[in-house]
C-alpha cells in the first residue's frame, strides 16, 4: 500500500538527511504531493530502502493497534480512568457554570444601563431605545430559560 510520508519520515526511512531529499526534489528526481512523498516515489529513487526498514511505518502501525486494543480491553471501563474523567468533567462543569453566571450578570447590567439611557433620551429616541431593550430582553430570555 502506498503511504504519504512527510519529508522527515521519508528521510528516516531511507536513512539520509532531509537536505538530501530536498535536493532530489529540487532536481526533479523525486515528486511530492502537497508536501508529502509517496513511498512508491521514494522507493524508485532509493530502491535499497525498505518501507519497514527503519521501522517507522511498522512502528506507527503497532502504536495504532496497541491504542485500539487498549481502548477495547475486556469491554469494561477502567474505574480509575472513569473516576479521573468524572473529576475532569466536574471541574469543567463548575467552570461553565461560573462563566454562565458571569454572562447572566453582564446581561442584567446591560439591561439596567439601557434603561438608564432611555430615561435621559427625548421621546423619539426613547421609543427606539425601548424597542431595542424589548428585543434584547426577549433574546436573553430565549437563550437562558432560567
Amino acid at each position: 500500500m502506498d503511504h504519504l510520508l512527510s519529508l522527515s519520515q521519508a528521510a528516516r526511512m531511507v536513512g539520509v538527511p532531509r537536505k538530501v531529499l530536498q535536493q532530489h526534489i529540487q532536481e526533479g528526481h523525486l515528486s511530492t504531493f502537497e508536501g508529502y512523498i509517496r513511498t512508491s516515489e521514494l522507493l524508485k529513487e532509493f530502491p535499497e530502502a525498505r518501507p519497514g526498514g527503519s521501522g517507522m511505518v511498522e512502528k506507527v502501525r503497532r502504536i495504532r493497534e496497541a491504542a485500539v486494543a487498549k481502548g477495547i480491553g475486556d469491554g469494561r471501563p477502567d474505574p480509575e480512568r472513569m473516576a479521573t474523567e468524572i473529576q475532569r468533567l466536574r471541574v469543567e462543569l463548575a467552570q461553565a457554570r461560573d462563566h454562565l453566571q458571569g454572562y447572566r450578570q453582564l446581561a442584567a447590567e446591560m439591561a439596567d444601563r439601557l434603561l438608564e439611557v432611555e430615561e435621559r433620551c427625548d421621546r423619539r429616541q426613547a421609543l427606539m431605545l425601548n424597542t431595542l431593550i424589548g428585543w434584547y430582553l426577549h433574546q436573553v430570555k430565549l437563550h437562558d430559560p432560567e
